[in-house]
């Protein structure tokens, strides 16, 4: 147990429910409870055996015995999840975790119990998440059983019931086009994947764009660029001139000027961004020296920049 866990660490309601236990000894689960929850994804045997060994010690709290069940069923031990999960919802009296429940007993091959345990289910007591859990649970079910069809309605069902998390509804998703590829439907299943994309990682959260290719992404082979393509290529530009120190006004009108200048140019179009961007700026400071009154009316080279370029663009070219 590392020192820095904290019975702090658990979740207010978690900690309220280990109230009834001697200090100490609630502060002893409290922390086992962390390290179960922290290693529930990456290391889910070893979270069960700190789920376990809070259950010894407070084996009458609900919380105490969910975790172990859903710490259980993620390591693999089916029997033990479903004792677990069964005495969570008796002692909690809510009706928890019957997706687990159902894909313990079809995963120990026991299709009947699951299908009873999906039916004793009330919709009425599940909330949203749950009922997209067990619905695509059963669904994976009933194509097990051979009965496919069966199984894309269930799902289909769940998707119009329209989940608030975007990340249900993007499996609920996934699990349709699962059917159809199935059913030999692989066309309609290929366009869902599209839409929905890869499932998200942990690396996803921060997104990092390579601003040529996404630019030459955007560009398709037209004699002129269409408003979106010119938004997209400001948007790069703008990011662009932001790291290298550049006027961020110069560079918002480059783009602009950029997409009216090079609208009857194709050659122009298939060189790099990096190109684009270099002879532009090179064009501008070119018509600044032409159209600038004299030296001494510009203060620094910042504001000369500027002031060309908007000039650039008030002249037909």
């Amino acid at each position: 147990m590392p020192d820095e866990v904290e019975p702090a660490d658990l979740e207010r309601g978690a900690r309220n429910e280990l109230r009834a236990l001697g200090r100490a000894n609630a502060e002893n689960v409290a922390r086992h409870l962390v390290m179960a929850q922290r290693l529930l994804e990456d290391d889910p045997q070893t979270a069960y055996e700190h789920a376990r060994y809070a259950t010894s010690h407070a084996g009458r709290v609900a919380v105490v015995r969910e975790t172990a069940g859903i710490a259980a069923y993620l390591a693999g031990h089916y029997n033990e999840a479903l004792r677990e999960i069964r005495a969570a919802r008796r002692l909690s009296g809510i009706d928890l975790h019957r997706a687990i429940e159902v894909d313990c007993e079809r995963a120990l091959g026991n299709v009947d119990k699951a299908l009873q345990a999906a039916k004793a289910a009330d919709p009425r007591r599940l909330d949203e998440i749950e009922r997209a859990e067990l619905a695509m649970v059963v669904s994976s079910l009933r194509h097990e059983m051979g009965q496919t069809d069966l199984g894309l309605i269930i799902i289909e069902d769940a998707i119009r019931a329209r989940p608030s998390d975007s990340d249900v509804l993007r499996r609920l998703h996934s699990v349709r086009a699962d059917r159809l590829e199935e059913l030999g439907r692989l066309r309609e299943a290929a366009a869902i994947r599209d839409r929905i994309g890869p499932e998200p990682t942990e690396e996803d959260e921060v997104e990092v764009f390579d601003i040529e290719e996404d630019y030459d992404a955007q560009m398709p082979d037209q004699d002129s660029p269409t408003g979106e393509q010119t938004d997209v290529v400001a948007d790069a530009r703008a990011d662009d001139t932001e790291a290298s120190g550049e006027p961020a006004e110069a560079s918002a009108d480059t783009v602009a000027d950029l997409g009216a200048a090079d609208q009857d140019d194709d050659a122009e179009w298939s060189q790099s961004f990096a190109e684009r961007v270099e002879a532009e700026m090179a064009e501008l400071l070119e018509e600044a020296g032409e159209t600038s009154a004299s030296p001494s009316d510009a203060t620094d080279e910042t504001t000369t920049m500027t002031t060309s370029a908007d000039d650039a663009l008030e002249e037909p070219r």
